[in-house]
């Protein structure tokens, strides 16, 4: 996965989450504390996970994990990247959409991330510079699972760091040419609440019922049935028409609201019908305590 699309940086105070009321954290309240061989252990502090001395060294770059939060399908982890010699990988600036660039360009990691507790996942990952002041940069790295991860073994693969021309995205320069393999325990606190939902169901005008919905800081997770099966490409079993709920809506309490795209998601055929689950991230962080309701596909979840 090529880490390269603009986010908005996660914010952890030392009370817990650090929230704006109803709506997601700005960049530019990011990020005082970074929330986010052997397996490092990962310790627990406000409900984020803070991995201990899951970091890895190689062509004179170090890179770390820093912190973990999420709920029990969607999750979020903070590395740090920064070069030994305490330099800078060169003129930190962002574009006109608030991507961070290196030299004007834009950075990029050769990255893998797999744990022992999920046999599917998809997510996404940016970067952004916690503390101008330092020479580090952080690269945020989102996913949702088809199984709950807290508590599971992570092993995460950097093979190389370069730059992209911003316009081609082809690789137009080398951050390092190491290899950094990390191993830690993805322990941290889930933050969710779970909803009610009422309404008909249609995917892809096939009629379907909703089994769950939970909101937590980073998500929203949609699990449903849809009454009908479609037909696998060779490569195997997959539903993709069923697996886009398309914009999924979170109203606060307050009135206002988030909207997000249908996003990564996992189906099983089973009795002639499609059990599916959709993982979508936000693009900061909300309150779950303040979520009213989530609306898709005709359906309305309240608390």
């Amino acid at each position: 996965m090529a880490a390269v699309a603009a986010g908005i940086a996660l914010v952890v105070g030392a009370g817990g989450y650090a929230y704006a009321s109803g709506q997601l954290v700005s960049v530019a309240s990011a990020i005082d504390d970074v929330f986010f061989g052997s397996t490092a252990p990962t310790e627990v502090r406000n409900k984020v996970g803070r991995p201990v001395d899951a970091t890895a060294t190689s062509d004179g770059v170090t890179i770390s994990a820093d912190a973990i939060v999420g709920d029990e399908h969607n999750y979020a982890v903070v590395y740090s990247i920064s070069r030994a010699d305490g330099k800078a990988f060169g003129t930190i600036g962002k574009d006109a959409s608030g991507t961070l660039t290196i030299d004007g360009k834009y950075p990029s990691a050769d990255f893998d991330q797999s744990m022992d507790a999920a046999s599917a996942q998809g997510g996404e990952s940016y970067f952004y510079d916690a503390d101008p002041s330092d020479n580090a940069i952080q690269m945020v790295v989102k996913y949702t699972t088809n199984a709950s991860v807290i508590g599971a073994t992570t092993h995460a693969s950097f093979r190389g760091l370069s730059l992209l021309d911003p316009t081609t995205y082809h690789e137009a320069g080398t951050m390092a040419t190491g290899s950094w393999d990390l191993k830690f325990k993805l322990n941290y606190q889930s933050d969710s609440v779970s909803l009610k939902p009422a309404g008909s169901l249609k995917v892809a005008g096939t009629p379907g019922s909703v089994r769950g919905v939970s909101v937590s800081p980073v998500g929203v997770t949609v699990s449903y049935t849809v009454d009908g099966l479609q037909k696998a490409p060779a490569s195997g079993k997959w539903s993709s028409d069923y697996l886009d709920l398309g914009t999924i809506t979170v109203t606060m309490r307050d009135g206002s609201t988030v909207s997000v795209p249908s996003g990564a998601a996992s189906s099983q055929e089973k009795d002639g019908k499609t059990v599916c689950t959709v993982g979508s991230f936000f693009d900061g962080l909300i309150d779950p305590a303040n979520v009213a309701s989530v609306s898709f596909g005709g359906v309305t979840a309240t608390r």
